[in-house]
Parts: structure tokens; C-alpha cells; sequence
């Protein structure tokens, strides 16, 4: 009796953190109590920054948005091949659910993700666990700012409706905050187009993240 208590007093605490957190940043899972702890098999299914794809189309109305996460890093001279992240349960409606890519990607002037240097595709399974991305060799040059950001795709729109969703786990112990960027573009049935993206947006906390 006391430990489904405290089970269930745990879990409403987690949800008021979910609820509470700023837009695209949730509490972080312990991946290595996740496999027996309720509470943190939990958090590892709604936690971390969500990073998705929308696409759908009904006669000549059609609108597609996404959602991607960029964390800025700094180069130490060192050579980079592969992205280490941590992904919850992937949520997608087509054959090629689970598929990501993450890259590093140049600093704009005004210290914001730019154009993609070298990138690779990741699988987000069934389960919450580490996923490493193999990039080709990246040299990253000494005291500069580079950015790892994860996106998905439509992967050509095979159908009328189609959904990606991804989370990139949070971790409370990196110093570097997250940035997430929204996009929308539609059509109207009537012919009227709408088109936005908003400026990325600093998160309270960042991902998981090691380069390798």
C-alpha cells in the first residue's frame, strides 16, 4: 500500500514538472534505472525536447509544419565521426518512423545555427536509449562555435497525412541550453497561402549530447 503511494504521489509530481516546464524542455530520465523504475520509464516516454513533422492534404489544401532542436558546442581541434544522443519511444504514423538525422551544423553572425557541415541518420527504437549517429570525420576548429541540431522529415509525403515525432532527451548536467525553432506553411482550400517561422527560442535546459 505505501509503495503504490509513493509510486503514484511520484508520478503526479512528474507530471506537474512536465506541465510546468517551458515549451520543447522536460525533466530528464535516468536511462539506467529507466528499465525498472515506473516512474522513470515515465518520464523517458513524455520527457526531452520534442522534434517532429506534420504533413497533410485534403484537395488543394495541404499544410506542413516541423520542429527542430539545435544545441550550440565549441570546438577543441578535435575530429568528430559520430553523434551520441538519447532518444525516448519514437512516435510516427509511416514505415520509416524512428528515423532522424543529426548533424553539426556553422554559426551565423548572429550566433545562430547556420548552413549543415556533416550530418548522418539515427533510429529511434521502441524503447529509451543512447543512439549513435555516424558523421564523416569533422575537424572542429579550437575556440569555435559549431551547433549539433536534430531534424526529421516527410520522407516525400507518401500519403495525404503523414506524422514524425521524436524526442531528444533532456540532461540537467550540460551547461549548453537547448534552441528550438517552429515552422508552418499552408494552403487554403480557397487558394490562400500562410507561411511562418519563429526565431529559435533558448530552452531552460539542453540535450544529451556526446561527440565522438
Amino acid at each position: 500500500m505505501f509503495r503504490n503511494g509513493l509510486l503514484l504521489s511520484t508520478a503526479m509530481t512528474a507530471v506537474t514538472l512536465l506541465l510546468s516546464a517551458p515549451n520543447g524542455a522536460y525533466a530528464q530520465t535516468d536511462m539506467h534505472t529507466a528499465s525498472r523504475d515506473p516512474n522513470a520509464r515515465f518520464l523517458c516516454t513524455y520527457g526531452g525536447f520534442l522534434v517532429s513533422f506534420t504533413y497533410s492534404s485534403f484537395g488543394q489544401f495541404y499544410s506542413f509544419d516541423w520542429k527542430k532542436v539545435a544545441v550550440p558546442v565549441t570546438g577543441h581541434g578535435q575530429t568528430v565521426s559520430r553523434i551520441k544522443v538519447i532518444e525516448a519511444p519514437n512516435h510516427s504514423n509511416t514505415s520509416s518512423s524512428g528515423v532522424f538525422y543529426v548533424g553539426i551544423y556553422s554559426n551565423t553572425p548572429s550566433g545562430l545555427p547556420g548552413n549543415p557541415i556533416a550530418w548522418g541518420t539515427g533510429y529511434a527504437g521502441s524503447t529509451c536509449g543512447p543512439v549513435d549517429v555516424r558523421i564523416a570525420p569533422t575537424k572542429l576548429k579550437r575556440s569555435t562555435k559549431y551547433w549539433i541540431e536534430e531534424t526529421l522529415t516527410g520522407y516525400g509525403y507518401p500519403s495525404s497525412y503523414v506524422h514524425h515525432a521524436a524526442r531528444w532527451m533532456a540532461d540537467p548536467k550540460v551547461k549548453h541550453k537547448a534552441y528550438v525553432q517552429t515552422h508552418h506553411n499552408s494552403r487554403s482550400s480557397s487558394g490562400v497561402f500562410s507561411s511562418y517561422t519563429s526565431p529559435w527560442t533558448q530552452q531552460s535546459m539542453g540535450p544529451y549530447l556526446k561527440l565522438k
